[in-house]
């Protein structure tokens, strides 16, 4: 192969800032063949849509817009005379080089694309390239825009640019030599295959950038070491491509063979029959989905990731991602998993493990697999993994980003994180290429709200359709959404028959491939089945003489509220009779929260013991879900049927030798369900749930049901009461106001959903949205907006976050709290003080509206502050360690 002339080579592609014995610029000839490089070695794995050689062809053609006099400009030092001559003298429009590069590729250059995507039956329409070019040329987050006039800017893009960008690009076809695309010949799967390769394609080409920038991988080279771009890329760029993805933690780890469920949890002697449905469950080929329903306490988890452990082990995973509810729901899926991912691998092989949240890095057990350096990937192991003082690993690189932590071979993190990947955020299609090839295991999916739902149901479609499984858990699943759950996955395979569930049987395991629906009912576990008592307890009052009866027995007691003020005043309560009871709730700092969520954990989980167990805990909704937890008895607000059944499952969960009582019983503080209710009924007795939970009807209906069977038997009653709570054809006439609004809402919420979601169909384009940062759009609608309140005291003379920890950034995010911007718009903070604490914080954490800084007084044993309201109106608030912030009613 020819050298290639300096009209080519002079080009730059990455420069500025001078390292020793480096040149000041990397030639963007080097830099295409690094990210080619990266793309080549990520696609030698098994299920890539793109040969290894069209890979690396088509990404090397990433950055062909900076053969551009408005990108070349940008460095007037490297200027490349040989190519363009003398610098203007009028500086050129600032045209984006993605854009730039979108023109050049369907239209300059459009004769390359002929040679890879050939004219013929699918290839035979010019638009249907454009998605492939919008892909390469927008690896920055997003779709380039088109240019409206049809070409750039005068000045941008000279001659001599575009002669040089067709000899570089007719270099590359030259050193990869790629095979025309293929494709399916089917014409409605070539359909779903196109957009396959635009969204995948976006993804992949991104993360190569990503990868192939990092100067600590790929220092910067002279231009004569380019010359001979072949010799260049399989000498230099591979090698260090296969380098670079090892230290960022995503050289591929070898699965290990499929020995059963034991093989991953050797402390279960006796499988639970869903379980066992795991192990021997048939898997058609291609993607599946398998949405399971069973107790809790069934084994859901381990079934799950017994499933997932088949398809990795058949090639047809690389790893798994597990979505939760909540942050407290991850970590603690974190902690579990942490302690048994690497059976899921050969025992050579380095996975990784990153939790993905907005506040992973609070976490310490998080914090404690992170490495520390650009050697991530290269620890020492020993002959056993178990015999390593830490079984879990993250690499830094991964580690440092939410999009980066879902290419760890096992994720653990919120839904949010993957809900990201169908939303017009930037970066998506990267998010959606790291959840490619992954199984996607979805828990407790009836906790997501209309709107979430809604996103869920796009993203299980984007996921099919790129070829990754997904594993749905819950316990309390309705008919309806495990319907709209199954027909979104099967729309992703191109199948586009609704398949309508019909069977009623709980427990139940569905599978769903693209040749069939199957729904196999199964047994319960052993022990599992029972009744539980229901009692109504009629106020709070009353409640709070039944919790100090249930601790005076010695049981294990949790209270559960549906409003962090309701908590607290029950506390308040609790201790004026005598008791010393945990709160925990999701105003505290998280500081204080992750403190507490551990100690909860240690006291009431399945191996706690004696003791410790003998006292009463407070929370609201962050113990119904997920978390393993397990109490003698239990008290709880009303609440919807399923989220009653949720709570019921964290009564005598787990067996134990003994118990100080008889049997379990769930005491609910409701109203009385009359036949004929009010319009205010229960605003008396459950005031603030009724702000939570806004269809009264819907609480009158569970509380109904609930009621008039005097327990809930399980698996029995599960479906039966769920589907009672939520016909809406049973509605009091006084009530009906508020359902039809209730009603509303929800189908707003949803349509709002979908309006927020990505369309598979419509391929990776700029009309998709506003492809905006991922704080533009919410995953969660915020019906009650909230702030971020940073508390901090005053030490020396200076504010400096309430949490201590020696990295000041991460002792502000500890110092958080969330709280309504209703009840708190500002804070009273002498301007000095405030100028001095936030100058350690960054520009847009500064300017930003929804972060106020809050200074703490001491008080006590806590602490007070001075809160200003929406109408600027200065009141005392408090905070105190036990029982988070406090904040006075007002009108």
């Amino acid at each position: 192969m020819q050298p290639l002339p300096a009209q080519v080579l002079d080009f730059w592609g990455k420069g500025g800032g001078l390292l020793e014995d480096e040149p000041g610029f990397h030639p963007l000839v080097a830099h295409c063949l690094d990210v080619a490089a990266v793309a080549a070695v990520l696609t030698e794995r098994p299920g890539s849509l793109f040969p290894p050689a069209l890979a690396a062809f088509l990404v090397a053609l990433h950055d062909i817009g900076k053969f551009s006099c408005s990108f070349q400009v940008k460095l007037p030092e490297y200027w490349p005379v040989a190519a363009l001559g003398p610098i203007p003298t009028t500086k050129p429009p600032n045209d984006p080089h993605d854009r730039v590069g979108l023109h050049l590729l369907s239209a300059d250059l459009r004769d390359i694309g002929l040679r890879v995507f050939p004219v013929d039956s699918h290839w035979s329409i010019g638009r249907e390239r454009e998605g492939i070019w919008r892909a390469l040329a927008g690896h920055h987050g997003r779709p380039p825009q088109i240019y409206d006039r049809g070409r750039p800017h005068d000045g941008v893009l000279t001659r001599p640019c575009i002669e040089a960008a067709q000899v570089f690009a007719d270099a590359m076809f030259r050193v990869f030599s790629p095979e025309p695309c293929p494709g399916p010949s089917d014409e409605y799967q070539w359909e779903i295959w196109r957009q396959q390769c635009s969204w995948s394609l976006a993804g992949l080409v991104t993360l190569a950038d990503w990868i192939g920038s990092r100067r600590a991988w790929f220092p910067y080279v002279r231009t004569d070491q380019v010359a001979e771009p072949a010799e260049y890329f399989h000498r230099h760029a591979v090698p260090r491509a296969r380098a670079a993805l090892a230290k960022a933690g995503l050289a591929p780890a070898v699965p290990s063979s499929y020995h059963g469920l034991r093989h991953l949890f050797p402390p279960i002697v006796t499988q639970s029959p869903v379980q066992a449905w795991a192990e021997t469950v048939d898997l058609p080929s291609g993607p599946v989905m398998a949405i399971v329903e069973d107790l809790t306490g069934s084994g859901k988890t381990e079934a799950a990731l017994t499933l997932a452990h088949r398809l990795l082990a058949d090639g047809r995973a690389d790893g798994i991602f597990m979505a939760l509810p909540t942050m407290a729901t991850a970590n603690a899926m974190f902690e579990r998993l942490a302690d048994c991912y690497r059976g899921l691998f050969d025992a050579n092989a380095n996975p990784s493990l990153a939790l993905a949240h907005g506040k992973a890095h609070l976490d310490e057990r998080f914090r404690e697999t992170i490495d520390g350096g650009d050697d991530a990937g290269q620890k020492p192991q020993t002959a056993d993994p178990a015999d390593e003082p830490a079984e879990s690993h993250c690499a830094a690189w991964l580690a440092d980003d939410r999009r980066r932590s879902l290419f760890a071979q096992v994720g653990v993190g919120t839904l949010d994180q993957a809900l990201m990947a169908a939303m017009p955020l930037r970066f998506a299609p990267l998010r959606l290429y790291g959840l490619t090839r992954k199984v996607l295991i979805v828990d407790e999916a009836h906790a997501f709200d209309p709107y979430m739902r809604s996103i869920m149901g796009r993203l299980l479609q984007f996921h099919a359709a790129l070829g990754g499984s997904a594993i749905v858990l819950s316990a309390t699943l309705t008919q309806s959404l495990r319907g709209e759950l199954i027909a979104k996955f099967r729309l992703g395979l191109g199948e586009t028959d609704r398949f309508k569930p019909v069977e009623t049987h709980d427990p139940l395991a569905t599978l769903v491939a693209a040749s069939r629906v199957s729904e196999t009912p199964t047994r319960p576990r052993d022990g599992l089945p029972r009744v539980v008592k229901v009692e109504r307890l009629p106020d709070a009052a009353a409640a709070i003489g039944r919790v100090m009866a249930l601790a005076d027995a010695g049981a294990a007691v949790v209270w559960v509220r549906n409003s962090v003020d309701d908590a607290i005043e029950a506390v308040s309560a609790l201790r004026l009779r005598g008791a010393q009871p945990i709160l925990f709730h999701a105003r505290f700092t998280m500081a204080d929260r992750l403190t507490i969520e551990r100690d909860v954990l240690r006291r009431f989980a399945r191996d706690s013991r004696g003791t410790e167990r003998h006292c009463i805990l407070v929370a609201t909704q962050v113990v119904e879900q997920s978390l393993d937890l397990d109490f003698d008895a239990m008290v709880t607000d009303l609440a919807p049927a399923d989220l009653l059944i949720q709570r019921a499952g964290r009564l005598w969960r787990h067996r134990r030798e003994a118990r100080p009582l008889a049997e379990p019983v769930l005491h609910i503080v409701s109203p009385d369900p009359v036949d004929e209710p009010p319009a205010d009924w229960g605003r008396s007795v459950i005031p603030r749930t009724l702000s939570v939970y806004r269809d009264p009807a819907l609480l009158w209906r569970s509380a109904r049901a609930v009621f008039s069977r005097g327990g809930i038997a399980t698996p029995d009653d599960m479906r039966s009461l769920i589907e009672a709570a939520g016909d809406v054809t049973n509605t009091p006439a006084a009530l009906q106001p508020a359902a039809n609004k209730a009603g509303g809402k929800i189908s707003a919420d949803a349509a709002v959903g979908l309006m927020n979601a990505l369309v598979f169909e419509d391929g990776y384009t700029r009309d998709s949205g506003a492809w905006d940062p991922d704080t533009a759009i919410s995953t969660r609608l915020e019906d009650d907006p909230t702030v971020t309140l940073r508390l901090a005291v005053e030490t020396d003379g200076i504010l400096v976050p309430k949490a201590s920890d020696g990295d000041l950034a991460r002792g502000w995010a500890l110092s958080e709290v969330r709280v309504a911007k209703r009840r708190i718009a500002g804070c009273m903070v002498p301007e000095h003080w405030a100028r001095a604490a936030k100058a350690s914080w960054t520009r847009r954490e500064r300017e930003a509206e929804d972060i106020v800084l809050g200074m703490l007084r001491p008080a006590g044993d806590g602490y007070v502050i001075s809160v200003l309201d929406r109408d600027g109106k200065a009141f005392e608030a408090s905070y105190d360690d036990t029982m988070g912030l406090s904040l006075p009613e007002r009108g």
